[in-house]
């Protein structure tokens, strides 16, 4: 269970969901509560001490607001934001970060590279990206799959942290019928295509059950589902016409380089849907 939570703040109005989430999260676990602002390092020391107390005063009143945690900490640190707030989940062994959604730019938000993109490439742990302005417990969450261990340690995890307690989990994966385009290419009779394309789905079903079953999540409530498409756009499809309350989702591991991707799924759903969202690294 949670036992550690470290929010990040940068004061906007895209943070105070992070603020909200973090206080509900500590009241109904327990855990202890530290909500951060990082002041970049680069300002004259009388303007570093004004911001360093506005922020305090802010965030202290802020806290007050949504709920009085039993231990809850407010910290103001200088330095490079992703840094700091990496450092600080170390030094707490938080279990979970908190951040605010990035600042969506016109047409297309580019992610990469934005502050919450930076912590959950190289923190280590879970990050809760928080879009919700109601704070209220999740009710209806899903768990995308490719039913790589990657996916199954998120599910684990996020189950391990108690974050899907009394929810209705539902696992999505998407499904590609690469038999039936193969065939229609080959000019196979439409009938012939659909019982392939279906004796396809039933085989992935059952390997989806499997993989589910064996990840050995307890009385956890859960159903499956798998939709048609693969890739960020059809899962953002689905999160779009079902409005679950968060999406859970892992990262990939380590390249050759020794460099934490995101994986382009991943990455692509954390710069477009509207829900909170539970990015799970591999080392978590």
């Amino acid at each position: 269970m949670l036992k550690s939570i470290l929010v990040s703040s940068d004061l906007s109005t895209r943070s105070k969901p992070a603020v909200q989430r973090g206080v509900q999260l500590a009241e109904a676990s327990g855990a202890a509560l530290c909500v951060l602002h990082v002041v970049e390092d680069d300002l004259l020391e009388d303007r570093m001490r004004d911001e360093i107390r506005t922020a305090e005063d802010y965030l202290t009143k802020q806290v007050e607001g949504f709920g009085k945690p039993a231990t809850c900490d407010v910290a103001v640190a200088t330095g490079h934001a992703f840094h700091v707030i990496a450092e600080e989940a170390r030094a707490r062994e938080a279990d979970l970060i908190i951040m605010g959604a990035h600042r969506r730019q016109f047409l297309r938000d580019v992610f990469v590279g934005t502050t919450i993109e930076r912590v959950t490439r190289t923190a280590g742990r879970p990050v809760l990206m928080a879009n919700s302005k109601t704070g209220e417990r999740w009710r209806k969450v899903f768990i995308a799959t490719d039913m790589s261990e990657t996916s199954g340690h998120a599910a684990r995890k996020a189950q391990a942290l108690g974050l899907l307690e009394n929810a209705n989990v539902t696992f999505i994966h998407g499904f590609a019928p690469i038999t039936r385009q193969m065939m229609t290419h080959a000019g196979i009779p439409v009938e012939r295509v659909h019982e392939e394309a279906e004796r396809e789905f039933q085989s992935t079903r059952r390997e989806l059950g499997r993989f589910v079953q064996d990840l050995d999540l307890g009385d956890l409530n859960y159903n499956a589902r798998i939709i048609e498409g693969v890739g960020a756009d059809a899962i953002a499809g689905l999160v779009e016409q079902a409005k679950p309350d968060l999406l859970v989702i892992g990262t990939r591991g380590l390249s050759g380089v020794r460099r934490l991707f995101l994986g382009s799924v991943a990455q692509e759903l954390m710069g477009s849907v509207e829900i909170d969202v539970l990015a799970v690294p591999p080392q978590a």
